[in-house]
């Protein structure tokens, strides 16, 4: 048999495409390619089809950008982890922000973990910065299957890192350091810096993966300058901060302090729960947003056996800082947001659960 041209291969896929979207035009079908669930085939290949904008901030329609992204990376497990051929397809995405992208690249390196194999992409039609994107956040090698090392010292733009426990937890606050204030970071900042990124990635080890191994435990990291803002969102696909946290020795008491009624209402409800710690029925009587916002409280009880919350503290001293700062958590059912101490904090449920723990902070640059 005689072997088709990649030109004349790529020819006859777009000519596949393009039959399949008439069959639903014949069928009374709008195409879209931001219909969820939305995977083609085409001459064996399966096409996941990405939405025009992969983001997760948008919460609020029942078709929303958050729900479009989660469909996004639920076809990818599905597709990838099937051992398909497939061809991860962007040609219709013109927008994605630093936190989606990080999710698209966890799942894509945790379904392709097994196999192994060379993805195929389609690169985007509408934008030029989606495709620099994919390019510089190491995205495209990570499909193609390339061997790559972090060299933070050389990059101009930071790559996705992906790591476990401490490594290269010191590099990264040396590149914010050095390529985002350009050596100018106060003392007192790169502290802060050190003890927000530092407290979270511990939190990883600690938290969000009890039944794994800690060569398992698993993060990735995103920072990305735009203009005058810093974006920079870490990850990890465990069981999520409503999960573990009434877990914690300091639950009860920072309940106690942070919203009495509610703990007293408990108490009443659950009185063998709250004295033995148990923590099967309480969670369900506390949305996931709410379990969030109690996480970040910090110390308030004053103690020193409470230690955890320095690491929240840090972070929202770098949002509260700046005019325009905003942090954003994502974990399982709830999201929670915070822009300036004294102010009340965003809470919200999400109608489709998020897979794991984000959290993103933005900081305005000075």
């Amino acid at each position: 048999m005689k072997k088709i041209s990649r030109d004349r291969q790529l020819k006859i896929e777009r000519i596949g495409k393009a039959r399949w979207r008439n069959a639903l035009v014949r069928e009374s079908k709008r195409y879209s390619p931001n219909k969820f669930s939305h995977v083609h085939s085409v001459l064996g290949t399966s096409y996941i089809m990405a939405p025009a904008n992969i983001s997760i901030y948008d919460l609020d329609a029942k078709q929303s950008e958050y729900i479009k992204t989660i469909s996004f990376l639920n076809n990818i497990e599905r597709v990838i982890g099937s051992g398909r051929r497939c061809v991860i397809d962007f040609t219709e995405t013109d927008r994605i922000t630093a936190a989606a992208l990080v999710l698209v690249y966890a799942r894509i390196e945790i379904s392709n973990k097994q196999h192994k194999r060379k993805i195929g992409i389609a690169w985007s039609q509408k934008s030029k910065r989606v495709n620099s994107i994919i390019r510089t956040s190491n995205l495209y090698k990570l499909i193609n299957n390339h061997e790559f090392k972090y060299s933070l010292d050389s990059n101009r733009q930071m790559p996705i890192i992906s790591s476990v426990g401490s490594s290269h937890m010191e590099d990264i606050i040396d590149y914010i350091q050095k390529r985002v204030y350009e050596d100018k970071m106060p003392p007192e900042v790169e502290h802060i810096y050190g003890d927000a990124v530092s407290e979270t990635i511990n939190n990883v080890g600690l938290h969000a993966y009890p039944d794994l191994p800690n060569e398992e435990k698993r993060w990735w990291l995103m920072c990305e300058t735009y203009g005058k803002k810093l974006y920079l969102a870490i990850y990890d696909k465990g069981v999520g901060i409503p999960k573990t946290v009434v877990n914690r020795s300091w639950f009860w008491g920072r309940l106690s302090k942070v919203d009495p009624d509610l703990y007293t209402s408990l108490q009443a409800s659950f009185p063998n729960e709250i004295e033995a710690g148990l923590t099967f029925w309480v969670p369900q009587q506390i949305p996931d947003e709410k379990l969030i916002f109690l996480s970040m409280q910090g110390d308030v009880s004053g103690t020193k056996k409470d230690k955890h919350g320095q690491g929240s503290k840090s972070i929202m001293a770098l949002v509260s800082d700046t005019s325009d700062g905003l942090l954003w958590v994502f974990s399982n059912f709830g999201v929670y947001t915070f822009n300036q101490e004294g102010q009340t904090p965003g809470l919200a449920k999400l109608n489709q659960k998020f897979p794991g723990t984000l959290v993103q902070w933005n900081i305005e640059l000075p």
